[in-house]
């Protein structure tokens, strides 16, 4: 999850209903027909739904990068060799990448665990990964989320 696109789609929103708001406030409230006060409200707050969830839709996708390595990396996969909590919802991973056609190579991932979901990168946990081929540094994890859990 990208928080930082989920926060920037949220704001952007807020801002867009406030000026919608704002307009229906000064101008079109006074024009509308008596009694229709309800429904006009009603729709605002559909409105505002509707966008909220389109919104974090869009947020929710995989970004640019991460689309490039999925459709162009190298599969490949890493072995977890230690977790350490930074805050409540990321983790830094020692890692051990294994590529097919190279060496195994060691590294660090800062990457969004929370809490609860910490048993599934457990030291000898092995996770699915793409790597870029020509710059093994940008790595793409695909954890593997069990959902009869």
């Amino acid at each position: 999850m990208n928080d930082s696109r989920i926060v920037r789609a949220v704001v952007a929103v807020a801002i867009g209903y406030s000026i919608v708001l704002a307009v229906w406030i000064g101008w079109v409230v006074d024009k509308t027909p008596p009694g229709t006060l309800p429904y006009q409200l009603a729709a605002l707050v559909a409105g505002f739904g509707a966008a909220l969830g389109l919104a974090m839709m869009i947020a929710g996708r995989p970004t640019r990068e991460q689309k490039e390595l999925i459709e162009h990396g190298v599969e490949g996969w890493a072995t977890v060799d230690a977790i350490r909590r930074i805050d409540d919802d990321t983790a830094e991973l020692d890692l051990e990448f294994t590529v097919p056609g190279s060496s195994s190579y060691f590294g660090k991932i800062v990457y969004g665990i929370p809490r609860a979901d910490t048993t599934h990168f457990e030291p000898g946990t092995v996770i699915a990964v793409r790597v870029d081929p020509a710059h093994r540094e940008r790595v793409l994890l695909l954890p593997r989320h069990d959902v009869d859990e």
